[in-house]
């Protein structure tokens, strides 16, 4: 993960976790996770709304996948590469949908080069957070790309408002962290992305 770009840029550890991600045909896919949620712009919504909006609006996660038991001689993750996307694109729009998320649609997908001159196959969600307790939903736009190794795969996940948060909520506030554009933070998860290993 690109620890000094998400540590300058207000992002924490939130999460850490190793467990069995899905499983495929004879064998178990085991992914170990650690997950960041930006916690400058959360702290900057809690201090604009006087507490009132003290949630995170976007996180971004890496996920090494390895195989139990190993893939066997000659085989490689390649291999199995489109069922990994598959199963990827399953889990993810249910994890969101698990955090609460509601309107998860799939939006298209594209080739990147990612860290290592790996070739990874982004695919964008919609999704909206129905911000309970307040008179708005926060568009989201939600992404999932995925990439393989010899041995491995990697899945990198993220999401982050599509609308300027200050104008959207109504804040009333200079807090230039509430004011950053949808593209903003479009460009800075995919620098992100390109500074996965």
């Amino acid at each position: 993960m690109p620890t000094d770009h998400l540590e300058s840029g207000g992002w924490e550890r939130a999460h850490e976790s190793v467990d069995t991600v899905f499983r495929l045909p004879a064998m178990r896919v085991r992914g170990s996770t650690v997950q960041y949620e930006d916690e400058r712009t959360r702290g900057a919504l809690a201090t604009a709304t006087d507490g009132t909006l003290d949630e995170s609006t976007r996180f971004f996660a890496g996920t090494r996948l390895t195989f139990e038991p190993p893939l066997p001689p000659g085989t490689t993750a390649v291999m199995v590469a489109p069922t990994l996307k598959s199963e990827a694109r399953r889990t993810f729009a249910n994890r969101l949908r698990e955090r609460g998320l509601v309107d998860v649609e799939r939006d298209g997908s594209q080739k990147l080069l990612v860290g290592n001159r790996r070739r990874a196959t982004v695919t964008k969600f919609t999704a909206v957070n129905p911000l309970d307790d307040w008179d708005r939903q926060l568009p989201l736009a939600c992404w999932v790309a995925v990439w393989t190794d010899t041995d491995y795969a990697t899945v990198v996940t993220g999401g982050h408002p599509t609308v300027v948060l200050a104008s959207h909520l109504g804040l009333d506030t200079t807090d230039e962290t509430l004011r950053r554009s949808g593209e903003s933070y479009r460009e800075e998860f995919f620098t992100l992305l390109r500074g996965v290993e």
